[in-house]
């Protein structure tokens, strides 16, 4: 029985692929960041700069072309993304009304850009590939950037999330935490000198990264080095990486490099724990990095990368926008939310009842409490038609989006966005 048991999984190499967006000129882009630059910009030429600590000049990207990976609270960052996108009428990478992107040979045709501008985001769940995002999001243009987690944090949300854990109280019943996941890892793949498991619970980051094709390449090299070479492409690679136990400085840092506004990386906490938390043994933890290893070292190389990147922009001005993002950020959960009523969501998850507020004046709160894979089916609408009055099919029915997404644009056209 390999029930709840993790494989490594091997794919095939991505052979170069070659992606055109039209025959016609294209613009930069759809949008002008320099109409709301940070305080701290400066424009030279078509060139937006930013003042980074001892006076360096940072150059700012239009563009973001964003990893989602698995289980590091990557679903409230694209809520966030959309958002910014409906508010500024962006172009997003994702194949029609398809939750996941697929990219390589042969792979399903994307939703092209409006007539006349080139995709601004990619954030959806699917593989790393540069060999083939680099055609699609220049880097030129683009900030790239993807989001880690704290390694036992991620496994255990992951464990709990994917029925691994489920699939071992079946089998072992009133079995501890730490029983349960010894058993499941005694069902795994155990590392070796030279391959470590991948899948959706064990380094399903690396998965998420690229690790399957750029190890496969590397053929008899041993997973050290394999895990090294790997860590070095990411690093070249990603422009900045975010911490998810560092969410709010990660903001911080993102709409820097992006010369967004505050109010374009507010959240919600749309998820209440319906889950008592359960503490793991120190030899659990232990055990768990053990397997997780590939995913552990790319956590521990880029939370220390994190730090020169507070150093760059200035540890103390991060700090103070921290603190004003927090205070605005709770102010407008505290409007958005009636945080005394809670309401069962999905996967078992409990949520706070939206108030009036948030359904009527501030309909932000809506679209950021609604689930990535139903506002990606309105973003593929928005974008292939600007159509946004077709049903969509929600969890409690058909819905249209027509009445939120006309007031998002009204509010930021207006300048009365009121997050």
């Amino acid at each position: 029985n390999d029930k709840g048991k993790e494989t490594t999984e091997k794919f095939p190499d991505s052979p170069s692929v070659r992606i055109s967006i039209g025959e016609s000129s294209v613009s930069e882009a759809s949008e002008d960041i320099t109409s709301s630059p940070t305080p701290t910009s400066t424009e030279t030429g078509q060139q937006l700069q930013i003042k980074g600590e001892n006076s360096e000049q940072i150059s700012i990207k239009k563009n973001l072309m964003f990893v989602k990976t698995h289980k590091c609270g990557t679903s409230t960052l694209v809520d966030v993304f959309y958002l910014r996108g409906v508010r500024k009428k962006l172009n997003f990478v994702l194949h029609p009304y398809k939750h996941q992107l697929s990219l390589g040979q042969n792979h399903r045709p994307l939703t092209p850009p409006r007539p006349g501008t080139v995709y601004n985001m990619q954030c959806q769940h699917g593989t790393f590939r540069p060999d083939v995002e680099h055609q699609i999001m220049p880097k030129e243009t683009s900030l790239y950037s993807t989001i880690v987690r704290s390694p036992v944090s991620q496994f255990k949300s992951a464990f709990s999330f994917f029925g691994a854990e489920g699939n071992m109280r079946k089998m072992y019943g009133t079995a501890t935490i730490d029983e349960l996941i010894g058993h499941f890892l005694d069902r795994s793949q155990a590392p070796t000198e030279y391959t470590a498991p991948t899948g959706s619970v064990l380094n399903s980051v690396a998965r998420d990264l690229g690790w399957s094709t750029f190890a496969n390449k590397m053929g008899s090299a041993t997973l050290k080095e394999k895990i090294d070479a790997f860590v070095k492409h990411l690093d070249n690679e990603m422009d900045f990486v975010m911490i998810t136990d560092r969410m709010d400085e990660s903001l911080i840092i993102l709409k820097e490099y992006l010369g967004w506004n505050m109010t374009d990386i507010v959240y919600l906490n749309r998820m209440v724990s319906s889950k008592p938390k359960v503490t793991m043994s120190e030899e659990t933890k232990a055990r768990i990095l053990k397997y997780h290893v590939i995913d552990a070292h790319i956590f521990d190389h880029f939370n220390a990368s994190f730090e020169r990147h507070l150093d760059r922009l200035g540890r103390e001005k991060v700090a103070s926008q921290v603190k004003e993002f927090q205070e605005m950020r709770e102010a407008f959960e505290n409007k958005c939310f009636d945080k005394s009523t809670t309401v069962k969501g999905p996967y078992n998850s409990i949520s706070w009842k939206i108030t009036d507020y948030g359904k009527n004046e501030n309909v932000a709160c809506t679209f950021l409490q609604t689930r990535d894979v139903i506002l990606t089916k309105v973003i593929t609408e928005l974008q292939l038609s600007q159509d946004y009055t077709v049903p969509i099919q929600g969890s409690n029915g058909p819905f249209t989006m027509q009445d939120i997404v006309s007031k998002i644009q009204r509010h930021y056209n207006n300048n009365e966005d009121p997050v």
